[in-house]
């Protein structure tokens, strides 16, 4: 297997996982059949077979593998790319998705937090933050995923600012930056009716439904690091939630 992992992206296992992934969409794994054994995979790819086996965890959730002791992992048909999961039930969700996706960025500015947005924002009216925005697209660039808008603490700016193309979740660029981990993550999720700017930068109709996924990301403190919002067009996604028995 030709590959190598990329330096400060995505956790180890999220890119073997990507990478697996990839290798099946291609048809080397078609579906029905077995992959190789985690410690074949570990060996060819250079890295744990821990790691191989969180990978492994990671597209069965997803639906494309499958695993029976004494029988192996077998690749699966129960998965559709156009109805892909992009919203992010934890942390290292958040994670994966980035590994998965290019974040485009078009515009980069330096704004001060005013009316609706400090108050979207949940700042003090004059907070400065670093604004950027662009498309997310899939690897293979085919059409957009989400319209993003991100707002860095200006204070962070350089951890992001000199970023054209991200391939890995911003906050990750602002964790490697301060040394500091984002204790919390608060993600919203509502409706909205596209306009037409937005549905033409998505490549669908203006009036189409849509998913607005909000995220603020804190420090210690409390301290707002990251505000981010994505538009994702809702005949694309769907957003599904497990509850099991307690006790």
């Amino acid at each position: 297997m030709d590959w190598k992992p990329e330096v400060d992206t995505a956790p180890l296992y999220l890119q073997v996982a990507h990478h697996l992934e990839g290798r099946i969409s291609e048809g080397e794994f078609p579906v029905g059949s077995l992959l190789p054994t985690e410690n074949e995979i570990a060996a060819a790819l250079g890295v744990s077979r821990q790691t191989v086996r969180q990978a492994i965890a990671t597209l069965r959730n997803k639906g494309r593998l499958s695993a029976r002791k004494g029988v192996g992992t077998r690749v699966e048909a129960g998965f559709d790319p156009e109805k892909k999961r992009f919203i992010a039930h934890s942390r290292s969700e958040l994670f994966e998705i980035a590994a998965e996706t290019e974040f485009v960025i078009d515009t980069k500015e330096e704004i001060s937090a005013q009316g609706k947005l400090a108050v979207e924002l949940g700042c003090r009216p004059g907070r400065k933050f670093f604004h950027m925005a662009g498309i997310r697209y899939p690897g293979n660039r085919s059409r957009p995923f989400s319209w993003n808008e991100v707002y860095v603490d200006s204070k962070l700016a350089a951890a992001v600012k000199d970023i054209t193309v991200a391939r890995s979740a911003i906050f990750h660029y602002i964790e490697q930056y301060t040394g500091e981990k984002i204790q919390e993550i608060q993600q919203d999720i509502r409706p909205m009716v596209l306009d037409a700017e937005t549905a033409a930068k998505l490549d669908v109709k203006a009036g189409d439904l849509a998913l607005v996924v909000t995220r603020r990301y804190f420090g210690s403190g409390r301290r707002l690091l990251e505000y981010a919002f994505q538009v994702l067009p809702a005949e694309r996604f769907t957003f599904t939630t497990t509850l099991r028995a307690e006790g």
